[in-house]
């Protein structure tokens, strides 16, 4: 963590995991929202950003809306429009009405365009053939675009390289994605998507100053009726001692607001340390059942303070000896944060803070540095008394001599002035005492609040250039050509020789992070992808854990089998609201993935659902098409390979048609 770099060495980092299921939405960020009465060229880069993350059905609704509604057209909307109408899915999966849309753009591009040459491409790549030298003509017009378009071509079109290109596409296919796949430092901001916009530094604020009505009735009665007792005694004595009386008076008053001011501060500092005593010695409550707020408050500041164990220190005596202070601090981060739009996780900064400099200044034998702070001095002390004494010095005198004038009259008036200086003293002394409790409270929040915002202030920077949700989609995308080509080498496979492929990513159970922005996917930061190839003997489904903030590839497992062994494919909804992929075998248990988790009420935007942001999940995780190819394998068998290029004719001479007529 970025603020414990000054601690023990074996701090935990600003990225250190809670195996937990946490949440963030980031927002609100205007990139895959339209406005009410949005331009064309608005609704178009909306769909755009909808195509790079993956949400090919929000895509084609905002481009063919901009293109054919909005009559923004171009060579530019054109090709993004073919795109998104290809985008993760093969001919006979785009309707008839949505080829027909590319009817109404007939003559929209000039050839001498520059994204006339990606048209084509598309064109090409829909009706060339291996056994006529297409991949290699392919890849040479590949080569002949701008690097948005080839990466575009890559990502959008990958079910059109099964049959229509070689090794060459592929190839660069991969190379792209080995290229991309850890830019633009991945491996140290990804972990930041997962993190939520944190909640500003606050402190408890300091108890207002608690003197009632009474207390103040109470001083003003005792102080004015020992203003009238003393007064008249220091009156009968000066016609006694004359000037003496008068020095007598003032030594009495100077005696006795010296006493209660340096009485104030000794009270006020033995009352704070009593008070830190007491909550450093507390023990902590039962930790609170349930998912609220309060409980994974509680969790988190058990997590962290096992995980900030000082160095060289026993866990069991760091958690015994620091059990006071944990409960304090928890207690204060819930009362200061507990209401309904504030998360868990947006505090959790404030958490490894507290934490933090907990585990500092215990190992520095600072922990309780408060009890030297709070140690009243030796000359406060003397001064209080030697003020009492002063003072009770100056009465006597005064009463001595008042006596000699009237000895009935002033001895009744020094035992009721005795009485009511007493109570007044008492009553000032507890005023005194609240106001510099309420100085004192005030100057140690002030600088509490300002420790805290400089740990905010880091974090913030820290989380400056977290990716946006297109880095994301894109190291995905670059992960899954990453896995193709993994599993392509680990089979022995050459590109011709995978007929069809289909991916499912699904969040990596048991413990993961989740986010998203508002009107996005959500994206995890683990995976498990299963990647199936249908070869001439098979079916070939490699599986994988994704450590998405690292890079790296985990828990693989290989699984094949014949054509004839599928039984069903579905995706089944639990009552918790979760999608099951489903995938039965004549022989074995059934393979049985969770695609997405429940819909859960979290986002703050008015026009978007849980359900809307689970869809979107589905349709981004590959669903669609795996299903596709997988239902026509467990229906029609091996043929069906076979079968859906002979349906696919038809289609695709309706595609390639609406394609040429674009050209003027």
């Amino acid at each position: 963590m970025s603020d414990s770099h000054s601690g023990p060495t074996n701090l935990a980092t600003d990225s250190a995991n809670v195996a937990v299921q946490a949440e963030a939405i980031h927002g609100p960020v205007n990139v895959y929202q339209v406005e009410a009465t949005p331009s064309p060229e608005v609704t178009f880069a909306a769909g755009l950003n909808s195509l790079r993350a993956g949400m090919a059905p929000e895509a084609r609704v905002h481009i063919s809306n901009a293109v054919v509604k909005g009559n923004y057209v171009n060579g530019h909307s054109c090709f993004y429009l073919l795109l998104a109408l290809l985008s993760g899915r093969t001919l006979q999966q785009v309707p008839p009405k949505e080829i027909a849309m590319l009817r109404r753009v007939r003559g929209a591009v000039k050839s001498d365009d520059e994204w006339a040459g990606a048209i084509k491409l598309v064109d090409h790549l829909l009706t060339s053939r291996p056994t006529e030298g297409g991949a290699v003509g392919l890849d040479q017009e590949l080569q002949h675009l701008a690097d948005e378009q080839r990466n575009d071509v890559l990502q959008h079109l990958e079910m059109f390289l099964d049959s229509s290109a070689e090794d060459a596409l592929w190839a660069r296919a991969f190379d792209a994605a080995r290229r991309d796949r850890y830019a633009n430092d991945r491996t140290r901001r990804a972990w930041k998507f997962f993190q939520p916009e944190p909640v500003g530094a606050r402190v408890r604020p300091a108890d207002p100053v608690l003197i009632g009505l009474g207390t103040w009735t109470g001083a003003t009665a005792t102080t004015a009726l020992a203003l009238v007792t003393v007064g008249f005694i220091g009156a009968t004595a000066w016609q006694h001692t004359g000037a003496a009386a008068v020095s007598a008076l003032l030594a009495l008053a100077a005696g006795c607001y010296g006493s209660v001011r340096s009485g104030a501060e000794w009270r006020c500092r033995k009352e704070r340390r009593q008070a830190k005593d007491h909550e450093y010695q507390r023990r902590p409550a039962a930790t609170p059942r349930g998912d609220g707020f309060a409980s994974k408050i509680d969790h988190q500041f058990n997590h962290y303070f096992a995980l900030y164990t000082p160095h060289g220190v026993n866990k069991a005596r760091w958690l015994s000896e620091t059990a006071g202070v944990r409960r304090a601090l928890r207690d204060e981060v819930v009362t200061i944060y507990r209401e309904s739009t504030v998360n868990a996780k947006q505090v959790a900064w404030l958490t490894r803070y507290l934490v933090a400099d907990v585990a500092r200044r215990w190992q520095a034998g600072k922990l309780r540095d408060y009890r030297k702070e709070l140690r009243v001095p030796l000359s406060r002390k003397a001064m209080c008394v030697l003020a009492a004494i002063a003072a009770a010095a100056a009465g006597a005198f005064l009463v001595w001599s008042g006596a000699h004038v009237d000895p009935v009259i002033v001895s009744l008036a020094a035992l009721v002035a005795m009485a009511s200086v007493w109570c007044a003293a008492r009553v000032w002394l507890r005023i005194a005492t609240e106001h510099k409790r309420h100085s004192a409270d005030k100057a140690e929040k002030k600088i509490l609040l300002a420790g805290r915002q400089a740990a905010f202030d880091r974090w913030k920077r820290k989380l400056a250039d977290r990716p946006d949700d297109l880095e994301m989609a894109r190291w995905l995308e670059c992960d899954r050509k990453a896995l193709m080509e993994q599993a392509m080498s680990l089979y022995r496979l050459k590109r011709q020789d995978v007929l069809a492929h289909a991916f499912i990513e699904a969040p990596a159970t048991p413990s993961y992070d989740r986010a998203r922005i508002e009107n996005g996917p959500w994206r995890y930061s683990k995976y498990k992808i299963l990647l199936f190839l249908l070869t001439k003997d098979g079916v070939r489904q490699y599986t994988v854990h994704l450590d998405f903030q690292q890079a790296t590839f985990r828990s693989r497992a290989r699984t094949n089998y014949r054509y004839d062994a599928f039984t069903s494919v579905q995706v089944a909804q639990t009552d918790n609201g979760e999608n099951v992929f489903e995938l039965t075998l004549t022989n074995g248990d059934p393979i049985k993935v969770k695609v997405t988790d429940p819909p859960t009420d979290v986002t703050k935007h008015e026009d978007e659902t849980p359900l809307g942001a689970s869809q979107r999940t589905l349709d981004t995780a590959g669903l669609d098409n795996a299903l596709h190819v997988l239902e026509g394998v467990a229906a029609e068998g091996k043929e069906w390979i076979t079968f859906e290029r002979r349906r696919e004719k038809v289609r695709l001479a309706e595609v390639s048609k609406a394609v040429n007529a674009i050209f003027a």
